[in-house]
Parts: structure tokens; sequence; C-alpha cells
């Protein structure tokens, strides 16, 4: 590790170890998962009735999170306070509960039982059922290019590498794992992740808390503490729209559809949400902590989005390469989870009349125009 006028960063040979090793040892992962399942198309396209309320605990962690909460949960925490910290936290578990009352009700009235448009194709008719299947697409879309955009922003922020090689080789490698298993090797790779993932926030989370102690005077005179308006106002505007944006989210649907039965289900999001909102908080918690730790302050010209960062590089310099492992899991398993709702919404769209491999070509090609957007996108915020 070398330390850098703005902390400690991750030599280079350090960084593309951590990096390339983490990767490799996810693309034996993700062929290994979907061995059982590339020559299955059940479990590839649909992977019903396949998961257990362990499994899919992880799978709703893993849809649910990816680097940007670096960014993003501190921010909030920087503005709204521990107050703004819970809100997000709440809203970004509690959509789960709707997938637990309204997926045995979709489940049962829908032949197919696989996906969302599938019930819309069946309810509705094929006008919407395109609409649907593109806004998806689109949706997905979008998250890839903002997931993409926070990992490039993770590596130049803690590693002297050109963030552009690393970031297009993970994307390489979920795109080869996923082309080939399918929905099953993507649930199982992010339930093997998200084990892994909370190990390294365990770890990170002692960390901090051993280093970083602000004193009782420090914490008084930032605040943050006291509950605030916006704070409360994110509780019903966070939930609201994060509820509605996941139905659009075919990664929430495949794992509904994935659960052995109605019970696992119920149970999963019922502890998946309870997963969600403690890693959501303690990574929230860093936003405040930043500030009363004195490593982060409105007037320091430092955007509140680096608040998380700022923490780490007063740290040792092995913390940051943690985080780098971290980040990096924390992106296979979200784009992941996307490449394979992508395929999903586009291979449903054409209701399954064309050959599977044009559709996975499309979704590899449509990885260009993600990975130019992200690079184009100088804030995770927009």
């Amino acid at each position: 590790m070398s330390d850098s006028s703005n902390g400690p960063k991750v030599s280079s040979p350090a960084a593309n170890a951590l990096i390339y090793v983490t990767l490799v040892c996810f693309l034996v992962l993700g062929i290994a998962s979907g061995w059982r399942s590339h020559r299955n198309t059940g479990l590839f396209l649909k992977a019903i009735r396949s998961q257990s309320v362990l499994s899919l605990t992880l799978n709703f962690l893993a849809v649910n999170i990816g680097s940007g909460i670096f960014f993003s949960l501190p921010q909030v925490g920087t503005i709204a306070g521990i107050t703004g910290v819970f809100a997000y936290a709440f809203a970004s578990g509690a959509p789960l509960f709707i997938f637990a009352v309204l997926g045995p009700l979709f489940r049962k009235h829908n032949s197919k039982q696989w996906s969302m448009t599938a019930f819309i194709m069946e309810r509705y008719g094929r006008p919407l059922h395109i609409l649907y299947s593109l806004v998806c697409t689109l949706f997905v879309g979008m998250y890839l290019v903002s997931e993409l955009t926070t990992i490039y922003s993770v590596y130049e922020l803690l590693t002297p590498l050109n963030p552009l090689a690393p970031m297009i080789i993970l994307c390489v490698v979920t795109t080869i794992y996923t082309a080939f298993g399918g929905v099953f090797a993507s649930l199982m790779t992010d339930a093997i992740q998200c084990v892994l993932i909370l190990v390294l926030l365990i770890v990170a989370a002692v960390v901090v808390g051993i280093s970083v102690r602000p004193s009782k005077e420090d914490i008084d005179q930032v605040g943050l503490v006291k509950p605030t308006k916006m704070g409360g106002e994110l509780f019903v505007i966070l939930t609201l729209a994060i509820g509605f944006s996941v139905m659009y989210h075919q990664g929430f649907w495949q794992r509904t559809f994935a659960s052995r039965n109605d019970r696992d289900l119920r149970w999963a999001t019922f502890f998946g949400f309870w997963l969600v909102f403690i890693v959501a908080a303690l990574v929230g918690m860093a936003g405040p902590l930043a500030a009363w730790a004195g490593t982060w302050s409105p007037d320091s010209g430092i955007p509140g989005s680096s608040a998380f960062f700022t923490l780490i590089a007063s740290m040792d310099g092995w913390v940051s390469g943690l985080t780098v492992v971290l980040s990096t899991s924390l992106s296979c398993c979200a784009i992941d989870t996307c490449q394979s709702a992508m395929f999903a919404s586009l291979y449903d769209m054409v209701e399954q009349k064309v050959n599977i491999w044009v559709v996975r070509t499309v979704v590899v090609v449509m990885n260009v125009p993600i990975i130019f957007l992200a690079l184009r996108a100088p804030d995770i915020l927009q």
C-alpha cells in the first residue's frame, strides 16, 4: 500500500492483484454455478422454485445494493443526518414486502410463473407487454450506467490505475457467467458474493468503530443527530420512489418467482428487509461519522458523496484495499443481476420466439453504449 496526498491508496500491483483475483474467483464461481443450468432452459431462464429462504434472503440483499451505496447513503447522512440515514435504509428494504404480497398472487394467476412481463402479457395483452418490457430494459440500462459510473469512481479514488480497464473487465466477467448460466448462475453467485460482502462489511465496521472515535463536543458542534424535517420526509418520499421503481426491475421478480414456495418468499422478504436495513444504515452512518471526525465538512469543497472515502483515507492503507475488494464484489452483484434482468425482459418481449443466443448477443452489444454513457456521467446522482 502507498500513501498519497489524499490519504492511503492501494499501490498499482496490489490494486491489480485485488481486483483481478476477485474477478477471476467470481468468474470461476459463476461458471461452476451455471454448469447445472447452461443446458437446462428452465433453470437458465426461470430458476422457478429453486431457492431456499437463506439463498433468497441473500439475493434480496444483492439486488438492493451496489457500490453506489458508498456514495449515496453517506451523502444523505451529511445532509439529513441520522434520521435521513435510517429513512434511506428503511426505504431500501421496505419495497421487498410488496413482493411478499403480490408475488404469490401473480404466480397463482400466471401459468408461466416466471416474470412480471409474462403476467402482463396474459392479463393486459401484447401492446402493454411490449411497453413494459422496453421500460424494464431502459430502467435496468440506467441502473447499469449508474453502477459502472460508481465503480469507475471507486477505482479512481482508491487506486492509481486507469479505471477503464478494470471496469470493462468486470463487465466482461459478469457477462460471461450470466450468458453461460443465466438466472440460476446469477442467483447462486449473488448468494455467495453476499456472504463475502457481509464478512467484509463487518470487518470494515469494526475497524471504523475502533479507529474513529469523535468526542461528544465534536458531535454536538457538527450536529446531524437530532431528527430533521427532511429526514422525516425521506421516509415517505424515498419509500414510494424506490417502491415504484423496483416494479420495473426484473431482478426482483426473478427472485420472487425463484422462491420454493410462498412461505419461503415471505420469510425471505422479512429477513431480507432487515439485512438490507442494517447494511444500508451501517454504510450511511459513514456520512455523519466523517463529519464528526473532521475528515469531511460542508466547507471543505469535497462533495458529501465522497464522505465515506475521506473516512477511509484517514485509516491504514489496507482498509482501502478491503474497500476495493468490497466494491468489486458489490458491483458484480449489481451488474450480473441487471444483465440477467435485461436478458429476461428482451427474451420475454419477443415471446421466446427468437434464438436464445441472438438475445444473449444483443445484451452483450448493449453493454457498449452503457459503458460509454457511464464514462460520460460525472456524478453518480446524474
